[in-house]
């Protein structure tokens, strides 16, 4: 009977991590075998859609209370950073660190500066009618959004279903991509462009699909991934996709299911985040929890930490056919010396110019209100808003540049030419010194 206590006794004492955790290639070497979620806070009605912004602080939604949450992990403190949130759910960052949430009372896709400040109506319409409930979303490398939109809670339908939209680049259309789902709720895409997963809710099940060529969003090849739907969903570092149903479960890149973690309450979404993207946040029901891993989020990048040294050496690129650059972001502290190499491998021209902090929509428009005149002055304003930067390269031409990094801040580079603007951006994030 001794015995079996202790069994019994151990058994619950792991009974968070389910089964997998010591397999090959299963849980344990994505979990630390001591590891326990950690309650950050509570006191919610219901939690949703967590994100970790550029700069590691984790924001999350309380959906009855109409509220945008922020928690710190350097501080340990939560404080509200949008009272009023059009009843907020999925909250995606850009890499200039805008926040981008649906907004399922107003039933649109919206963007905010960081002070919490609106900025821009992304899509509130498809086809002339409003939307149902805007969900969960995901940010397109080209910039595209693809978001599910739902209807839990109304009492009808405001489209002819529940179906996956697609915001262009220049938020100028809005396509429907996906038409045949009960009721899609998480969305997310691969770093590299090329598949969006998305779980469909109602049937209990998650699609694969094949991101097309173009700026229109188009999907194909459906493939079935997981025989579970889904509130959320985020990628770790080596592709595996985690879910969260009564438990976060967790699937290899194939569709193999690895195991499952389980939460004092039942998950609604998750995200990693942390230092070095090696911490889970998961939202569930009236808390917001942590988990320490041993993996760190897909395409994470520690932004608390820079290099060490006086000289920082930063290759950035453009990406053919796609408008964007290469490296989204990157770190420096304030004083070091930094020399920047820029490659155009694209066929239309492009520079990069770095700004002073919230400065680059602004310089973006004074390129455009240079018109024809651009041209002769390779469209670099006369402002004292640039910091340093290249001239306008052609096909196959480079152009390396040096600076000392200025006081701490974030400090934006884009292509000037005319329209690249919008989707050729990142931001240097300059640390202090000590």
């Amino acid at each position: 009977m001794i015995n079996l206590l202790k069994h019994c006794f151990l058994f619950l004492s792991i009974s968070w991590l389910a089964h997998g955790a010591d397999s090959p290639g299963g849980l344990g070497s994505l979990v630390p075998a001591d590891a326990k979620p950690v309650k950050l806070a509570d006191g919610f009605v219901f939690t949703e859609g967590p994100a970790s912004s550029p700069d590691g602080q984790i924001f999350f939604t309380d959906i009855p209370n109409n509220r945008i949450h922020r928690w710190d992990p350097k501080t340990k403190k939560l404080s509200v950073f949008i009272k009023d949130s059009g009843g907020a759910n999925g909250l995606y960052f850009t890499p200039e660190g805008d926040l981008l949430a649906c907004l399922g009372t107003k039933g649109t896709i919206q963007s905010f500066y960081a002070d919490g400040g609106e900025k821009e109506l992304m899509a509130d319409q498809y086809d002339g009618k409003r939307f149902n409930k805007p969900n969960d979303l995901w940010i397109h490398p080209n910039g595209g959004i693809f978001f599910s939109d739902p209807n839990y809670g109304n009492k009808e339908l405001s489209q002819d279903g529940e179906h996956v939209y697609y915001v262009t680049p220049y938020r100028d259309q809005v396509f429907r991509v996906i038409d045949d789902m009960k009721r899609p709720n998480g969305v997310l895409g691969t770093l590299d462009g090329k598949h969006l997963y998305v779980a469909d809710h109602g049937a209990g099940k998650t699609f694969r699909y094949d991101v097309d060529e173009g700026e229109e969003g188009t999907l194909s090849n459906k493939t079935l991934f997981a025989e579970s739907g889904s509130d959320g969903l985020a990628m770790d570092n080596q592709g595996n996709l985690y879910l969260t149903a009564d438990k976060v479960k967790v699937y290899d890149p194939k569709g193999k299911h690895l195991g499952d973690i389980a939460f004092p309450e039942r998950p609604s979404n998750l995200c990693f985040g942390g230092k070095d993207g090696k911490t889970l946040y998961v939202t569930a029901r009236k808390s917001l929890y942590s988990l320490a891993m041993k993996v760190s989020g897909a395409g994470f990048k520690n932004l608390n930490a820079a290099p060490e040294g006086d000289l920082v050496e930063i290759t950035i690129s453009s990406i053919k056919e796609k408008l964007v650059y290469d490296v989204k972001s990157f770190t420096v502290k304030s004083g070091q010396k930094v020399n920047v190499t820029f490659k155009n491998p694209d066929f239309p021209p492009h520079n990069l110019l770095f700004v002073k902090p919230g400065q680059a929509d602004a310089v973006a428009q004074l390129a455009v209100n240079m018109g024809a005149d651009g041209f002769a002055k390779q469209f670099k304003p006369d402002t004292d808003k640039i910091l340093w930067g290249t001239t306008m390269l052609d096909h196959g031409q480079s152009e390396k540049f040096s600076f000392t990094a200025p006081q701490p801040g974030d400090y934006p580079y884009i292509c000037t030419f005319p329209g690249h603007a919008l989707l050729m951006r990142g931001v240097m994030k300059v640390l202090p010194s000590d």
